[in-house]
C-alpha cells in the first residue's frame, strides 16, 4: 500500500540537498542550477553529484565518497537514461540493467545512505516520459517500465517521487504541435534536455517538495 506524501517543505533553512544523476544533473546550465538559484536564497545549500553516462550500478561504487561522505541532509536521485538503454544498440557491448535490476539498485542506495551515512531525506525522480526523434525511433518505448521501477523504488523505500513521466507526458499532448522536424520538442538530442525541459524537471521537483 502506498504511503500518503508528507505535508509541508521536504527541506528545511539550514539543511544540504545533494543531487544524485547521470548527465542530466551533472549539467552546468541544468535543473541543479535552478534548484540552487531557488533553493540557497532560501538557506538551503545544493550540492551536485551528476556525472555523465552513470548508471545505477555504477552509482553505486561512488555512492560512499560523493553521497554518504559529503554528509547532505538529503538526496534526490535521478537515473535511469542510461539505465534504460546500456546493452541494446550503439550500447549493446555493456551488459542489460533491466527495470527490477534498476529498482533495487535505486532501494541499495537509499538503503546504504541510511544506514551508513544516517541520511533520513530521499526523493526519487522518474524518468521525463519517452525518448524524442530518432533516440526513440532508434529504441522505442523502452523507458516505461523503468518509470514505473522507479515509482516502486519510492513506494517501497518511503521516499518522496517526482513523476517526470506523467508531467512530459501531459506537456507533450499540449504542445506536440510546437516539436521540431525532427520530433523534438523538450530535449537537443532526444535525451539530454532543452532549457524549457530542465526548468519543468526543477519546477515539478519543487512542487512536489512543497518548495
Amino acid at each position: 500500500m502506498s504511503v500518503p506524501k508528507p505535508e509541508g517543505p521536504w527541506l528545511k533553512p539550514g539543511e544540504t540537498l545533494l543531487c544524485f544523476g547521470d548527465s542530466l544533473t551533472a549539467s552546468t546550465k541544468g535543473y541543479v542550477s535552478l534548484l540552487q538559484n531557488h533553493l540557497e536564497p532560501k538557506g538551503i545549500r545544493v550540492l551536485n553529484a551528476g556525472l555523465g553516462g552513470d548508471k545505477t550500478p555504477f552509482a553505486l561504487t561512488r555512492l560512499k565518497p560523493e553521497v554518504i561522505d559529503r554528509k547532505p541532509d538529503a538526496v534526490s536521485l535521478f537515473f535511469g537514461a542510461n539505465d534504460a538503454v546500456i546493452g541494446r544498440g550503439e550500447w549493446r557491448d555493456e551488459p542489460v540493467v533491466s527495470p527490477l535490476t534498476y529498482q533495487e539498485n535505486l532501494m541499495w542506495i537509499v538503503h546504504l545512505c541510511r544506514l551508513l551515512g544516517n541520511i533520513q531525506k530521499f526523493s526519487i525522480n522518474t524518468l521525463p516520459g519517452r525518448m524524442e526523434g530518432k533516440a526513440f525511433f532508434n529504441f522505442g518505448d523502452l523507458r516505461t517500465p523503468y518509470c514505473q521501477a522507479a515509482r516502486g523504488a519510492a513506494d517501497r523505500m518511503n521516499t518522496r517521487l517526482v513523476p517526470l513521466d506523467t508531467v512530459f507526458q501531459l506537456a507533450w499532448e499540449k504542445n506536440r504541435a510546437q516539436a521540431s522536424p525532427e520530433g523534438l520538442l523538450y530535449t537537443v538530442d532526444g535525451i539530454h534536455m532543452t532549457p524549457a525541459g530542465y526548468e519543468m524537471i526543477a519546477q515539478t521537483m519543487l512542487k512536489e517538495w512543497d518548495l
